[in-house]
Formats: C-alpha cells, sequence, structure tokens
C-alpha cells in the first residue's frame, strides 16, 4: 500500500513540476498555436550562446503555465546594463511590445531581443528568464558570449541574405509592407549577418560552413551554421 500511495504522490508531484515550464530557444524555432515545437525536430540548446556587437541576438521564450494560472516573467542581467534587452509577446503575426516584469496567464511565446552596444568588451553575461508561478521560481540560467565581431554600420541600409553567399540571388524577396513583424526581426538579423559577412571572402565562408547543397534548408535552425561563423569573425 505505501508503494502504491508513494508512486501516486510522485505522478503527482512530476504533474505539477511539468504544468510550469521555462524554456529559451532560438529565433529560428517554429512553435503552433498552443506552443508546442513544430520545428526543427530537436532544437538546439541554448545555454552559452554568442552575441554579437553593435547588434541584436534574438532568443525566443516559451513559457508553460495551466490556463488561468498567473504568472511573472523576469529577466535577470549581470552584470546590470551591458545588454539591453526588449520582450514582445508572440500573438499571430504581430508581436506586442511588453515591460518587465510581464505578468501573464496560460501558456505563451515570447521574442526576446538583446541589444549589444560596439563598445561593450568581451565577456560572459548572465542573462536568466525567471518565471514566478505558484508561489515559486522556475529559472533559466544562460551565460551569454560577447563577441568579438562588430556589425558594420553599413549593413543597416542594405536589405540581402547571407545565404545569398552559399545559394546565389533568391527568387523572392519580401516587402516590408506586406510581411509579418516577426518576419521583419528575421531579415534584420539577417542584414546583420550580411555586414558581417561582406568583410571575408565567399570561398572563406563555404569553407567555414559548407556549400547552398550541405546544408539541409527544411531545417529551420540550419541557417545558424552560417551565423555561428560569422560571430566568430573577428
Amino acid at each position: 500500500m505505501d508503494r502504491v500511495r508513494w508512486a501516486a504522490l510522485s505522478a503527482f508531484f512530476v504533474s505539477c513540476l511539468q504544468s510550469q515550464t521555462l524554456n529559451v530557444y532560438s529565433e529560428f524555432v517554429r512553435f503552433n498555436s498552443r506552443g508546442e515545437v513544430t520545428a526543427p525536430e530537436n532544437p538546439r540548446e541554448i545555454l552559452s550562446p554568442a552575441m554579437v556587437r553593435n547588434g541584436f541576438t534574438s532568443f525566443q521564450i516559451l513559457v508553460e503555465a495551466k490556463p488561468g494560472e498567473n504568472y511573472t516573467l523576469y529577466v535577470g542581467l549581470s552584470p546590470q546594463d551591458v545588454v539591453k534587452v526588449t520582450m514582445y509577446r508572440e500573438s499571430g503575426d504581430r508581436p506586442q511590445p511588453v515591460d518587465l516584469p510581464f505578468r501573464g496567464q496560460g501558456t505563451s511565446v515570447f521574442w526576446m531581443d538583446v541589444w549589444c552596444d560596439r563598445a561593450v568588451p568581451v565577456q560572459r553575461v548572465k542573462i536568466e528568464p525567471e518565471l514566478y508561478v505558484a508561489g515559486d521560481w522556475v529559472r533559466y540560467p544562460m551565460e551569454a558570449r560577447v563577441m568579438e565581431a562588430v556589425v558594420p554600420e553599413a549593413g543597416r541600409t542594405a536589405f540581402p541574405d547571407a545565404r545569398e553567399l552559399l545559394c546565389g540571388p533568391a527568387r523572392h524577396y519580401y516587402s516590408y509592407l506586406n510581411v509579418p513583424d516577426t518576419t521583419r526581426f528575421h531579415e534584420r538579423n539577417r542584414t546583420q549577418d550580411a555586414a558581417l559577412a561582406s568583410r571575408v571572402p565567399k570561398d572563406a565562408v563555404v569553407q567555414a560552413v559548407g556549400d547552398c547543397y550541405s546544408i539541409d534548408w527544411n531545417n529551420p535552425e540550419a541557417y545558424l551554421r552560417i551565423r555561428d561563423y560569422l560571430f566568430r569573425l573577428r
């Protein structure tokens, strides 16, 4: 009887813990309307991400809580004021800017923009999303790495795609009048990547990440192979 009772209690506590989760994903992970990851099948684990200077590095935060359950979302920084965090709550094609701490209910996906100034020295920065729910804390510790790479100012006026380095000109281009806001975030970040890529020959990029046909473009996070290389540039 004790063994049965213990098993039932264990299942109860596991169920309680699983009802409140906090995870951080790359900007390329896709979610459905229920907050479930639909692609890729095995998302990259975000623990010590690289951050470019004079530019944005973006993440998505998935908060899973029971319907009607109140929570408060924070983002802790250490050292303070080294980077600037801007948060948006994703809702269809129009992410809504929110202030931190954010108070909400149920499951939500947030877009987290992290701006790093060009003057910030190379260092590690603690960026810790924190969820206060049901009288307890759930934390996702990250130790981000400020890299030497600096986005050139010239990259802010163009609208290229770094993927063109490997695959040639894209067949379709987005119109800023018709694309969803989330797409604008992606393209802004890829414009930064293209500005970084302009500093190195195409052959160097191909040698580092492979050619157009060696990358599985069906995986939305495959693009991170290019970004990882560009963020390591000195």
